[in-house]
């Protein structure tokens, strides 16, 4: 009966944000920097959810290609709350309800098949690190279960070594079960199931800036190893001494 009285009260919170996210998309359509208009909103389904997460690493100011694991759909939500970014995506996403026009007015860069259009997207990708701007990838070209991550793909790594913008790397991890969005699972049926937390507690580690080397390979080797140490520590939620307190996060 409790689980059901919260799934009916989220499910109205939520409701509510994506109503809200219609006015932010049509600002974000207006803006210069419609990631801040995307961080606004993504803070507003992370309170909507429960979402308590502990944050360590300060990320950077300045533009960056910022690389990591791939969890769930509310990566984009945490790493978008951290810090204004654009997102490389899957083409399908433009697609969603709601969340694709979202997408597309916060300026998400789309993958298209094919080796022209990893070729247009590096383009792409390079022309905003040359702009100051951060964007988002994630290497594995997929969401996992974790612990562990998969090997980290080179090909979007082109566009640190092009504008000579550096790396920042993240690690992402989340204590409930059901938040991995992996295998047949639809994102009505994941969602479904993060509304049935009481709350939803994760942890996002930002590492130190890694600068852009000759080879995108070594690159990538070079942040998944980061990543994969970062995971290899003790969560914050299995020490008796950590709390982690609903996040108010920072402003970039």
């Amino acid at each position: 009966m409790i689980r059901h009285l919260r799934r009916l009260y989220r499910f109205l919170l939520l409701f509510l944000c994506i109503f809200t996210g219609l006015f932010a998309g049509l600002a974000a359509r207006c803006s210069r920097r419609p990631e801040y208009w995307s961080q606004r909103w993504f803070r507003s389904l992370l309170r909507a959810l429960n979402v308590q997460v502990e944050v360590t690493g300060l990320p950077a100011r300045t533009g960056a290609l910022v690389a990591g694991n791939h969890v769930s759909w509310l990566d984009i939500a945490l790493l978008v709350s951290a810090k204004p970014v654009i997102f490389v995506s899957k083409a399908e996403v433009s697609q969603w309800p709601v969340a694709g026009w979202l997408a597309r007015s916060g300026e998400t860069l789309f993958i298209e098949r094919g080796a022209h259009g990893t070729q247009h997207l590096n383009e792409q990708i390079s022309a905003l690190l040359a702009q100051g701007r951060s964007v988002v990838i994630f290497p594995e070209g997929t969401t996992t279960r974790g612990p562990g991550v998969r090997r980290f793909h080179s090909r979007l790594f082109a566009g640190a070594i092009n504008s000579h913008r550096q790396v920042l790397p993240f690690a992402l991890r989340y204590r409930q079960a059901c938040v991995p969005y992996v295998d047949d699972q639809s994102l009505g049926q994941n969602l479904w199931a993060l509304l049935a937390e009481p709350v939803i507690h994760a942890e996002l580690r930002f590492g130190p800036l890694i600068p852009p080397a000759e080879r995108r390979d070594h690159l990538a080797r070079q942040t998944q190893r980061w990543v994969e140490r970062s995971l290899s520590r003790p969560p914050p939620w299995t020490s008796t001494q950590s709390t982690a307190p609903a996040w108010n996060p920072p402003t970039r």
